[in-house]
């Protein structure tokens, strides 16, 4: 059996998009030549949905234009038969959620409606459950996430990979770049999961985080192979890796 080519991102916060970040991907995508390409979700900003104040004033239009014009450079840069997932994160899901807009324009302001692009991909909702809520490729499971603590982020790791032995747990959310990582029961004691972080793709200090830290913030990406499974495993059937281009302080010292 031939193992599946992967390739994983997150967080572009269209139109916050990082733009020598999205270059860099579509470069890794073209090289990589993945059979399946994961967005691991926050596509958008979804400024009008957002509970902080922003010095900016963003329109949800130009944000679906920014990200329906990501969807199909990626699309071009993808191999021709290539699968194309969409993971909602919490920023997509904001825009159609409950007292974020009036409810009477979801339907005017759903981004479904307003993105042609999203034709050429499967869309999955923004739910923590470990079936309805994520993509699996064999033992790895890919999430947009939900915690930010260590602590939860194990917690979120550990539920999203039960019943998937030596799994590998994918996901971003936190905007922080993290390497394929064993996950463990106490200080000594190994368990037989991983978990791999994707970071973001978009600028790495929004004016709404200007007092808050944003050092381990980075751009990054998860690719690897993986066997498409029919029944359990006892050992990895799966290799992976994070590359990150660049980190914060990095960044700042390029003057952007």
């Amino acid at each position: 059996m031939k193992p599946t080519k992967f390739l994983a991102f997150s967080c572009t916060h269209c139109p916050y998009q990082d733009e020598a970040a999205i270059s860099w991907l579509l470069d890794e995508i073209s090289s990589y030549k993945p059979s399946v390409i994961i967005h691991l979700g926050d596509g958008h900003e979804a400024d009008a949905a957002s509970r902080w104040d922003t010095d900016k004033y963003v329109e949800l239009v130009d944000e679906y234009k920014e990200h329906n014009q990501l969807l199909a450079d990626i699309r071009k840069a993808a191999p021709r038969r290539a699968k194309l997932i969409f993971l909602e994160g919490n920023h997509d899901a904001n825009i159609l959620a409950k007292g974020r807009i009036d409810s009477r324009l979801h339907e005017l302001i759903d981004y479904r409606q307003h993105e042609p692009e999203l034709k050429h991909w499967r869309t999955i909702p923004y739910i923590y459950d470990r079936r309805r809520g994520t993509y699996k490729l064999g033992q790895i499971v890919f999430s947009h996430g939900y915690e930010c603590s260590v602590s939860g982020v194990r917690r979120e790791a550990l539920y999203m990979l039960e019943g998937s032995q030596y799994g590998l747990y994918v996901h971003g959310h936190t905007h922080r770049p993290e390497p394929v990582q064993q996950i463990y029961a106490n200080q000594t004691t190994p368990l037989t999961y991983w978990r791999a972080n994707a970071g973001c793709l978009r600028d790495l200090k929004p004016s709404y985080m200007k007092r808050r830290n944003t050092s381990q913030w980075g751009h990054g990406l998860v690719r690897g192979e993986a066997m498409r499974l029919k029944s359990p495993r006892a050992s990895k059937c799966w290799d992976a890796e994070t590359l990150i281009r660049t980190k914060y302080d990095n960044w700042v010292m390029q003057g952007v």
